[in-house]
Parts: structure tokens; C-alpha cells; sequence
């Protein structure tokens, strides 16, 4: 099932336009947001926050584009008026009129309202509904003095509900995500290779996060950042077996696969992920590729937003996933980093040097 941060961050990547008024997206490194479909330069998804309306990104103190104006009033198209304001009631901690009711009263059949709805939101009223009361709950867990309290408040009918449904896009415990991940062990070290440096940070569980680039100083300070609550210490000794097995892998030689992983994803990254490590090196596969196999024919742009996600580069081989034209698309660490890792498992599988 796509997740609705999967869908509208595809969305802002296709720059499309049919989902304007259906959300807004903030980027956390200008202070400014836009609609899906501007023209700007697309941002990292890291610095990407979403807002459903304009108002509420105003209100967390963000400015609007002068580009895209997305606080001005805009002609839109009475379908995609009539979503957006189902999306608006989707929102509302106490409503509990269904979508049959919502049809009845806004004047469309359910059938084809329901069907609109997931094309131009990406994912089903249910699942937005979903996704907007685990929101919610990750508001309030900032500030509510018991889980049960948040659950409730963000208007779950029990706890039990919210572990089924929304404790999944929370990526840790509640209580763990509620303290910001503190106190959390994580140790690091790096490995030089012909396509860069490559540090690696694991906790007790396992890998966490793999950076790859040419500057090894800036890659530490990006995930001492990341992780600036937990408690980060570099082990060169402790890890070296981690390093070999990274360097032998950008070199062609797999050997990552059997590491274990400590990672944070929605249901539907985690998937995507999985599928992504049953590629054999030396063999690429298209994002329209992944999506069938994970059962989700129809989420391709989906499987792209997952594959930007991947926390841990190679361990995760999102380096073998091109489009379905034959090109390579983007690549976090540099589409020439890519080109470089998918020639030397080439050469491997084929037994060249």
C-alpha cells in the first residue's frame, strides 16, 4: 500500500499538477513552500515537509513561494475542488461521516468519487484518513503526557487501533519517538574506495546509515546531525569486518547481503527495500519492475520515492533500479557513482577484471 508522504513526495518530483490544492509541500532548508506542481528546483526529500492546506503551512512559519504563489486563489476544476474538500474533512479528528455520505452530500456517485479520489490523492480515503490521525499522534506525542493520551486524542478509538494502523509510519516505539531516538548507541567508521568514501554507522541491531561521497569530514557532520540525539562514537577496530565487506562490495564483489540492518521505513518502503536486495548484482531491474513484484503494479513513481528514502546505499542496491527506458534516473550519492557500481558488478558477474 503506498504511504501518503510516498505518494504527494512523488508527486512533487513529477511536478504534478493535478494535485494542486490537494496539499502543499515545505522545504525546511529556505522556510518556503509551494505546490506540488511549481517550477522550482526540486529540494532534497529530507528538507520536505507536507501540509495539507496553505494555512497550515503559514502557520508553522513558513513563507509562501513568490514563484508558485500557493496561498493565492487559483481556478481549479470541480473534481479536484470536490477532493480537496473531502481531504479537508478526512482531517478532522472528530469526523465520521463515510465516503458514501460525503458522495451523497457533495452530489457524486461513492463509486466514482472513491476512484477520483486515489488518482488525484494517490492512495484511498481510508488510508489518508489513516495517515492523517497517525500524524496526529506524532504531534502529540511531543507533547502529551502518556501515549494512550495522544492515541486517543488524535482520534483512535483504542491503542490497539493505533499499533495496527498507524504505529508503522512512526519508524521507532512511540515512546522511543516521543524522546527523540535519545540516548540511542551508534558507531561509525569509513572505508576509502575508487568511487569515494563510504561511512557506515551501525547500533547494536545493525547497519543504520551508509553516506557515500568525497568529502569524508562533511558526511560525518551530516549524520551527526541526523542522529544529534543519540550517542555517536566512530570504532574503526570494532567495525573493520563492516568496512572490508562495503569495500569488496563497491568494487563488484557483493558481500553486504547477510549484514543486518537497523532501519527505519514505512510498510510500504520496507517492501520496496526487500525487493530491492532480491536483485542479483550484476543485473538491474526497472522501477515499473519493482512494483510488480511487490504487488503494487501502479505505484511506480511510489517505488522511486522509496528507493531516494534508502537509508543504507549498497547494503540496499537502489543502484539497480533504472527507468524503464534503459536510463539510469537519479541517484542520492551521484548518478556517476551509480554508473560506477553497476559496472564493476557487471564485470564481476560476467568474470572480468
Amino acid at each position: 500500500m503506498d504511504t501518503l508522504d510516498d505518494v504527494r513526495w512523488a508527486a512533487v518530483l513529477d511536478r504534478d499538477d493535478e494535485s494542486l490544492g490537494v496539499f502543499v509541500y515545505a522545504v525546511t532548508s529556505t522556510g518556503i513552500f509551494c505546490r506540488p506542481g511549481c517550477a522550482a528546483r526540486r529540494p532534497l526529500r529530507k528538507n520536505v515537509e507536507f501540509y495539507a492546506t496553505p494555512d497550515a503551512a503559514l502557520a508553522a512559519g513558513f513563507r509562501a513561494c513568490k514563484r508558485c504563489r500557493p496561498d493565492s486563489a487559483y481556478m481549479r476544476d470541480a473534481m479536484t475542488a470536490t477532493i480537496a474538500e473531502v481531504c479537508r474533512r478526512l482531517e478532522q479528528p472528530g469526523h465520521r461521516a463515510t465516503v458514501g455520505a460525503m458522495a451523497k452530500e457533495l452530489g457524486y456517485n461513492e463509486r466514482h468519487l472513491r476512484r477520483r479520489f486515489q488518482e488525484i490523492v494517490g492512495v484511498t480515503p481510508a488510508t489518508y484518513a489513516r495517515a492523517q490521525q497517525a500524524l496526529r499522534v506524532r504531534n502529540g506525542l511531543q507533547s502529551a503526557t502518556t501515549v494512550t493520551q495522544a492515541v486517543v486524542d488524535a482520534g483512535y478509538g483504542s491503542p490497539r487501533a493505533f499499533y495496527e494502523h498507524g504505529a508503522t509510519t512512526l519508524g521507532m516505539s512511540p515512546d522511543r519517538f516521543r524522546e527523540g531516538g535519545l540516548d540511542e548507541n551508534i558507531y561509525f567508521t569509513s572505508v576509502q574506495t575508487p568511487r569515494g568514501f563510504v561511512l557506515i554507522s551501525c547500533t547494536s541491531r545493525g547497519v543504520c546509515d551508509v553516506r557515500v561521497g568525497s568529502d569524508e569530514e562533511t558526511l560525518e557532520t551530516e549524520m551527526r546531525t541526523k542522529f544529534h540525539r543519540a550517542i555517536v562514537q566512530r570504532d574503526d577496530e570494532g567495525l573493520v569486518k563492516v568496512a572490508n565487506s562495503f569495500a569488496r562490495s563497491v568494487e563488484g564483489y557483493s558481500r553486504t547481503e547477510e549484514l543486518p540492518l537497523d532501519v527505519q521505513g514505512t510498510v510500504f518502503q520496507i517492501r520496496v527495500w526487500e525487493a530491492l536486495r532480491r536483485i542479483p548484482a550484476g543485473q538491474t531491474r526497472s522501477y515499473a519492475d519493482v512494483a510488480a513484484d511487490i504487488g503494487a503494479p501502479t505505484a511506480v513513481r511510489a517505488v522511486a520515492s522509496a528507493c531516494g528514502a534508502n537509508p543504507v546505499a549498497i547494503i540496499i542496491p537502489c543502484h539497480r533500479v533504472r527507468r524503464t527506458d534503459g536510463s539510469l534516473g537519479g541517484y542520492r550519492w551521484g548518478v556517476d557513482v551509480k554508473a560506477a557500481l553497476l559496472s564493476a558488478e557487471a564485470h564481476v558477474a560476467v568474470g572480468q577484471p
